[in-house]
């Protein structure tokens, strides 16, 4: 652990630059900047000791707010790390919530946010591992669960030192709940305690078996390219182009800040491009657009003819694929879906999911549902069913957490 405080300590001048970088990069002002230093808290009420989720962005935000919703009455505090995920929280309508940045992982920092958020407990989203905060959160009397609790293959991977940081993490958390047996498995190797470790299901399937509906974005048909990473995207789309397909594409990447860097470099090699909020209202045969906004990526998979999702064909893990099933949509992924490898392997066995070894048999498979409608729908029809069957996993959470 002493290697670990020392090593933050080392880097905290490159901290500062790094946070006026992502403070330019994601738009997040100097509202990130102070409270990610553990000032500048502005809470325009207090309500009586809310309780504190701690939800690293987006995906995580989305995560817990059926958890919020269900208890209009309580006092809610969420905190993310990144802009996005802060404008993810906005977006929730609740009485009593209460937004702010995390502080860095510094005990100084984390108890001025104590003092300022006076929460109940806290509840920490998936992955985020941050010794301090949790010694920090512990030593000011709260309870800690960790929620849909899952390691990544880094954090596996972690060297001695960083693993016996971690086990600082598992050994202030009251609970550790986690999605699967397998990940149940990964956090004894890391060296959670068995006795504290509950499996209760992955949270992402709570709220999926009555989606939102909105209108379609384009009178065109169109092919949707997910949450793609740097360098997937590029090979994606050229591996779509050489199909000389006429159907619009939609490449919306994993970060939207990397949007126009995806766009310049479509335009530089010729492509025929445009950013969202500049689709024609006819758009051309072979058009690539590029989703570039916050918040519009369910109303693309409601109407696609086929969701490709991206961070699957490089080694990030996969990602969520289970909002475009709910949709009803036909689905392709890559090789790596080891975040969702329970589902992936379920919807792949049941007919509701095509995982794609590599670029080629993507764009085969690509070939042969854009032009058989009947395969095409059977696939999505079979993805819809198979999240309807999927138990209540919010209730069980719910349960588990004393709600």
């Amino acid at each position: 652990m002493w290697r670990y405080q020392l090593l933050i300590r080392l880097i905290a001048p490159l901290l500062l630059i790094w946070l006026a970088w992502e403070a330019v990069k994601r738009q997040g002002g100097w509202r990130f900047i102070f409270q990610r230093l553990g000032f500048d808290y502005r809470f325009t009420s207090r309500p009586a000791q809310p309780i504190w989720i701690h939800c690293a962005s987006v995906g995580e935000v989305r995560l817990v707010t059926p958890l919020i919703q269900a208890e209009p009455e309580q006092a809610w505090l969420i905190t993310c790390n990144t802009p996005t995920g802060m404008r993810a929280a906005q977006s929730i309508s609740h009485p009593l919530l209460q937004l702010a940045y995390l502080p860095l992982d510094y005990p100084s920092a984390i108890q001025r946010f104590l003092a300022q958020a006076q929460p109940q407990a806290l509840w920490v989203v998936e992955t985020e591992l941050w010794p301090n905060l949790y010694q920090t959160a512990k030593k000011a009397g709260l309870t800690i669960h960790l929620i849909n609790g899952r390691l990544s293959a880094k954090s596996l991977r972690a060297p001695a030192w960083l693993k016996q940081a971690y086990q600082a993490c598992f050994n202030a958390c009251d609970i550790i709940m986690v999605r699967h047996p397998t990940d149940k498995e990964d956090f004894i190797n890391l060296g959670a305690g068995a006795d504290k470790i509950q499996v209760v299901g992955n949270l992402k399937l709570s709220n999926l078996q009555q989606p939102r509906h909105q209108p379609t974005p384009t009178s065109a048909d169109y092919v949707v390219m997910a949450s793609t990473h740097q360098g997937e995207d590029i090979a994606l789309i050229e591996h779509w182009l050489a199909l000389g397909r006429t159907e619009l594409l939609v490449v919306a990447p994993r970060h939207p800040h990397h949007a126009q860097r995806l766009f310049k470099t479509l335009q530089q090699h010729g492509a025929m491009v445009c950013l969202a909020d500049a689709l024609p209202a006819t758009p051309p045969p072979g058009l690539v657009c590029i989703e570039h906004r916050f918040g519009q990526l369910l109303v693309w998979f409601e109407h696609a003819k086929i969701v490709v999702m991206g961070g699957s064909f490089v080694t990030k893990g996969g990602h969520n694929f289970l909002e475009a099933a709910a949709y009803g949509r036909c689905i392709l992924t890559g090789p790596d879906n080891r975040d969702f490898a329970p589902e992936a392997t379920l919807f792949e066995q049941e007919g509701g999911l095509i995982i794609c070894p590599n670029y080629e048999k993507l764009q085969q498979r690509l070939n042969q549902l854009l032009t058989n409608a009947t395969l095409r729908e059977r696939y999505g029809t079979r993805a819809a069913q198979l999240i309807a069957q999927q138990p209540d996993v919010l209730t069980a959470y719910r349960l588990a957490l004393g709600r």
